[in-house]
């Protein structure tokens, strides 16, 4: 299966969650989950290795997304790994501006090698520890209007990271289990809402999405 034989499919679960997510740059983000699955022969970005299971387990959990209605302008993708789900928020967005952070260099190397096949302009790859970001790069000192993270830590361990970097009324994003807990306050963040999502075969699974808004 190419590229764009899955390109009408992901598409289609864009706009059924509300985004309108165009041909050319759902080809762009197939390219670069191809691009990263070669990659990963030789470096280990992602455990699944079916390309049909990558699709539903990266590509469109990624875009699920677009269920909270955000519009981001600056987002970060903290501990972004294989790239998943920035790369698809940058995809939904074209006009935001989105850095995919990890403290692991070789990774960062690799989805940036991945991004330049894939041609997704937009997209800043930074080598960093979450943890060290604020000290380290003042310019990050809230600077970002929606964070995201998925498979980082507990919502918890997330939060305590994210607060930093993100604006006052910004927005954490976390990917999570269908029956994982939200707690309704994390710090200064507060439980905006959850969404509650599936993914198709041939990957099915329940999932949430958890959305907290910083507080002043």
């Amino acid at each position: 299966m190419t590229d764009q034989d899955d390109v009408p499919a992901v598409v289609a679960f864009a706009k059924a969650r509300g985004a309108e997510l165009a041909a050319d740059r759902a080809a762009a983000l197939l390219r670069y989950l191809d691009a990263m699955l070669v990659v990963n022969e030789q470096i280990n970005l992602t455990a699944v290795r079916d390309r049909a299971a990558a699709v539903v387990l990266h590509v469109l959990d990624g875009l699920a997304f677009a269920a909270t209605g955000l519009r981001p302008r600056h987002v970060l993708d903290l501990g972004s790994g294989n790239g998943f789900p920035g790369v698809a928020i940058a995809a939904l967005h074209p006009g935001a501006s989105v850095v995919l952070m990890d403290r692991t260099g070789k990774k960062v190397r690799a989805i940036g090698g991945c991004l330049v096949t894939a041609g997704l302009p937009g997209i800043e790859t930074l080598h960093l520890d979450a943890a060290q970001a604020p000290a380290l790069r003042r310019d990050l000192r809230h600077a970002f209007d929606v964070v995201v993270a998925r498979a980082v830590g507990r919502p918890a361990e997330v939060a305590a990271l994210a607060e930093p970097l993100l604006r006052p009324g910004g927005s954490l994003v976390l990917w999570l289990e269908a029956d994982a807990p939200c707690p309704p306050r994390l710090g200064k963040l507060s439980l905006e809402r959850r969404h509650a999502y599936e993914l198709p075969a041939p990957a099915a699974r329940e999932r949430q999405l958890a959305h907290w808004r910083h507080r002043q």
